[in-house]
């Protein structure tokens, strides 16, 4: 009779078991109202996971791929990752039934003064003895209301967003490892162009001064063209410690020592021309392509099962416990039959009283899952004004390139004309000269709107998540 009684509870609590579901809510992917394209297109065929290769700069690959190697950033986001598998590994194991084996030795004394002699009397009872114990414990939560499951959930969500931000550190370092090296060649070929033109203002105070010594000029106006030659000489020195800057930065993106960087990178060399802009696809792929929203989505997905987890604190909790094993006070009988003992049944906790603690928490929770949802909503608007800006400063820049460029071949059909002129005896050595400062004015501009749009350029292959995987 107390073996159906026990089978029957089983078969009770089982049959409660499958007949419950997880409560708290059920997580679906949220709803987006995206706009059906962007402001501006191309049509580009770049590959954006490897867009870097796309600019035909070795030294520029070379940088990229070793610092997706070495950097410590990535080493840390990896181990994080690793972190939380095994943290999720942890909570899937409370999922399942629990065994422990255990054993006891110990001398034990009674009392022949206790209760248990008082109501039954022995006229030789056995006070001291060596009891010894062997066995098992077994215990199995079984999961009526979702608890374990809701947590198994969050684990995985988690699990998952770590990954995604472990791709968005990838991301960010490729477009910072781009962004530094091309503002170092743009550093070093206007340092050239410069102590280029340096010339000229050398050669204007020169003849300043010698036409102040024949009286064609004023001390004045010696002292102008030294001023003049002394606030570009100052340009000089911001633009050495521009390129050590990025000579730094790169060294700890890469984690190269920068006196290998300086050798590796110190001879100027021109900027790379500046690619078509990529295909960028719509709006919606960005919640594909970029691991910092898929990231978020995945924390909401989190937040969601946690409400699912306070939700079911507020139930009953059911478990099935045993234990199985020998007791005996004599070594020889140990394992013998009749030495057995074992238990087996259900048992149950409820909370009552608490404060309402639980029932805070589930509001707590709820209101992280409202945070998180608020996060991701503004996620999407930040990644869609990213792409845009982004778009619109390649496009600008490139403009203004252009224009510069035109000006620029302006100026040098000037310089030919005013040399012409020079060797009519029309005009002076400062008119070409002034001419020639203004040509390295220009280039300086265009080798500047050249670094912007090329930063434009990886600024949006970083807002459409270039260098993703899936």
């Amino acid at each position: 009779m107390k073996k159906n009684v026990t089978a029957l509870s089983i078969i009770g609590v089982s049959w409660l078991m499958a007949a419950c579901n997880a409560v708290g809510p059920n997580y679906s992917s949220p709803e987006n109202h995206l706009p059906s394209s962007f402001s501006m297109t191309s049509n580009g065929t770049q590959e954006l996971s490897t867009w870097w290769k796309s600019f035909g700069d070795a030294d520029l690959n070379a940088l990229v791929e070793h610092a997706l190697a070495n950097n410590p950033d990535i080493a840390a986001a990896e181990a994080r990752l690793r972190q939380a598998r095994a943290l999720q590994g942890i909570q899937d194991a409370a999922t399942g039934p629990t065994l422990e084996a255990a054993g006891r030795v110990s001398k034990d004394k009674l009392s022949q003064n206790s209760e248990q002699f008082a109501n039954v009397p022995l006229k030789h009872p056995l006070l001291e003895f060596t009891n010894r114990q062997i066995g098992f414990d077994a215990s199995w939560e079984i999961d009526l209301w979702g608890h374990q499951q809701r947590i198994s959930e969050s684990g995985l969500a988690k699990v998952q967003a770590t990954a995604e931000r472990l791709q968005d550190v990838r991301i960010v370092l490729m477009a910072e490892v781009g962004r530094n090296y091309i503002e170092l060649r743009a550093a070093q070929q206007r340092f050239h162009i410069a102590t280029s033109n340096l010339h000229n203002y050398e050669e204007s105070l020169r003849l300043t001064q010698f036409a102040q010594r024949h009286g064609e000029a004023s001390q004045l106006d010696v002292l102008k063209s030294q001023a003049l030659r002394d606030n570009y000489l100052a340009t000089l020195p911001t633009l050495q410690q521009m390129m050590r800057q990025n000579i730094v930065a790169l060294s700890n993106l890469t984690t190269w020592p920068v006196e290998d960087l300086e050798q590796r990178l110190g001879t100027p060399k021109a900027l790379m021309s500046v690619p078509q802009t990529p295909a960028i696809g719509i709006p919606a792929d960005l919640l594909l392509r970029r691991p910092d929203i898929r990231a978020i989505e995945r924390d909401l997905a989190a937040a969601s099962a946690d409400v699912g987890v306070a939700v079911s604190d507020l139930y009953p909790r059911f478990s099935l416990v045993g234990n199985a094993g020998w007791a005996s006070i004599q070594s020889s009988s140990l394992l013998d039959a009749a030495s057995r003992t074992w238990s087996i049944g259900p048992q149950f906790s409820l909370p009552i009283f608490n404060g309402r603690r639980l029932q805070n928490q589930v509001k707590s929770n709820q209101a992280a899952f409202d945070v998180a949802s608020d996060n991701y909503k503004k996620s999407i608007l930040n990644a869609i004004g990213d792409v845009e800006i982004a778009l619109s400063r390649v496009s600008r820049n490139e403009e203004s390139r252009r224009q510069l460029l035109t000006a620029l071949d302006q100026q040098q059909q000037t310089l030919v004309k005013t040399q012409r002129q020079l060797a009519l005896g029309e005009v002076s050595q400062f008119n070409v000269l002034e001419t020639q400062k203004i040509i390295a004015v220009e280039q300086d501009q265009i080798v500047q709107t050249q670094m912007q749009s090329l930063s434009g350029l990886i600024a949006l292959y970083k807002a459409v998540g270039g260098g993703w995987n899936q």
